[in-house]
């Protein structure tokens, strides 16, 4: 398969996880649901909705599996992530309810809480599906993949690029948690953007995304095809859930 962009960068398991528009309906649905119980208990506050926009924008997908490897991106804002949390919506929005509403979100020893229970109409009737193993799986597939040898001899040739251009990293890895640049902070400073702009251009120069992403894809492929069972099952799973969460935008109640 060849791979010109991180828009090539499309792997087998992507399959069968949710995209970001399905995530926006699962929390969104979920978001309605715990605005529902809270009113039961007489809490007018509700999570806010989610926009697909905010969600793409927090969540780089592939782009940064192999570390930093889209350019544009890396211009923008060097190695720092979105500050966006995973659903693309401002933390704790929870923050200024009452003591009372919080026990009624999060439960106590006598009940589950709002949160529990919009996750639990949500998976209702849902064929069980594992998937922390798919997690696993996906950590793993990185990890061994980056032992290839096609992979080794891609990142020996950049790390001969980047010492060209100046910086020296053992790894990508190092380049990421260099301690110059502060990912906890929202500042991204020129220099981070110089060296993360090196960066991609010298992992799409080695061949290093592609020999990456050839041997990951394949050990993923690999994966698939020895648990359909396990994948059917994901499949069931997350169909059911988004079935039920459009069901939610149906009821007025």
């Amino acid at each position: 398969m060849s791979v010109a962009s991180v828009a090539d960068l499309v792997l087998p398991f992507d399959a069968y996880k949710p995209t970001p528009e399905q995530r926006v309906l699962l929390a969104n649905a979920q978001a309605r649901l715990v605005a529902r119980c809270l009113r039961r208990h007489g809490v007018s506050a509700a999570p806010p909705m989610v926009a697909v926009a905010a969600v793409r924008a927090g969540d780089p997908g592939n782009t940064r599996r192999y570390g930093v490897a889209d350019p544009a991106q890396a211009a923008l804002t060097g190695y720092h992530l979105s500050r966006l949390d995973s659903h693309g919506r401002p933390p704790r929005w929870e923050a200024n309810l009452s003591k009372t509403a919080r026990t009624h979100l999060y439960g106590d020893s006598a009940d589950s809480g709002c949160i529990s229970r919009a996750a639990a109409a949500l998976t209702r009737g849902a064929q069980p599906a594992d998937w922390p193993w798919l997690a696993v799986q996906d950590a793993e597939t990185l990890e061994k993949a980056a032992t290839d040898p096609a992979v080794v001899q891609a990142a020996t040739r950049w790390r001969a690029c980047m010492v060209k251009a100046g910086y020296a990293y053992p790894t990508v890895e190092a380049a990421i948690a260099d301690a110059r640049w502060n990912l906890d902070q929202p500042t991204v400073t020129a220099e981070e953007k110089r060296t993360a702009t090196a960066d991609t251009r010298c992992k799409w120069e080695s061949g290093l995304v592609a020999a990456w992403f050839a041997a990951d894809s394949a050990l993923q492929r690999q994966v698939v095809t020895g648990n359909p069972a396990r994948f059917a099952a994901l499949r069931a799973n997350l169909g059911s859930r988004l079935a039920r969460a459009s069901q939610v935008f149906q009821e007025t109640r």
